[in-house]
């Protein structure tokens, strides 16, 4: 009898020390619960400051948009060329006038041309935005894509600017001409009128 009182004493002591090991080792609800919190808090944080692969896309879209609306406004090398090509000779003088641009239309288009000022203002705010996009981005991958365009960006902007410049110098000989021209052009009725 005394033999089977100790065995069940024995067991009560393991049974008691396992429920006190459980309740050492396992976590209580509230614990649960304030954990649970914190990764909810945690997760909207993240949530919160972490740009969308949308987000992304979209700055990504709007940069590949303005290019495009750039290019398409910009005249190519060609098309320099062709009016090159196409000034008039000495021989076509009165027909240059008859069809030349005034100087006013000249200025006009000097003063709807985008200055050095403007590009620069564009480079700024697009380097503006990619401060932004670093700030906010997702993972290294796309700071990657992101930075690249960037990167084309500036090569485009630059290439724009050369091409101002060009654009400038053009304008510049296109006005001297046409003052040249009409010099002639004075000139030739001077020598023909009696």
């Amino acid at each position: 009898m005394e033999e089977i009182l100790k065995q069940i004493l024995d067991k009560l002591q393991i049974i008691e020390h396992e429920v006190s090991d459980v309740k050492t080792n396992m976590a209580t609800k509230q614990e649960l619960e304030e954990v649970k919190q914190n990764f909810t808090t945690e997760l909207e944080d993240i949530k919160a400051n972490m740009a969308t692969k949308q987000e992304l896309e979209e700055v990504k879209h709007s940069f590949t948009k303005e290019i495009e609306d750039i290019k398409a406004n910009m005249a190519t090398k060609q098309e320099l060329e062709d009016i090159k090509a196409n000034m008039a000779t000495k021989q076509e003088l009165e027909d240059i006038k008859a069809n030349m641009a005034t100087k006013q239309e000249l200025e006009d288009i000097k003063a709807n041309m985008a200055t050095k000022q403007e590009l620069e203002d564009v480079k700024n705010n697009l380097m503006k935005e990619l401060d932004h996009v670093k700030a906010n981005m997702v993972t290294k991958q796309e700071f990657v894509f992101v930075q690249q365009a960037v990167l084309e960006t500036n090569e485009i902007v630059k290439k724009i600017e050369q091409n101002m410049e060009k654009h400038e110098r053009i304008l510049d000989l296109l006005s001297r001409r046409s003052i040249e021209q009409e010099a002639a052009i004075s000139s030739i009725r001077l020598i023909k009128a009696p």
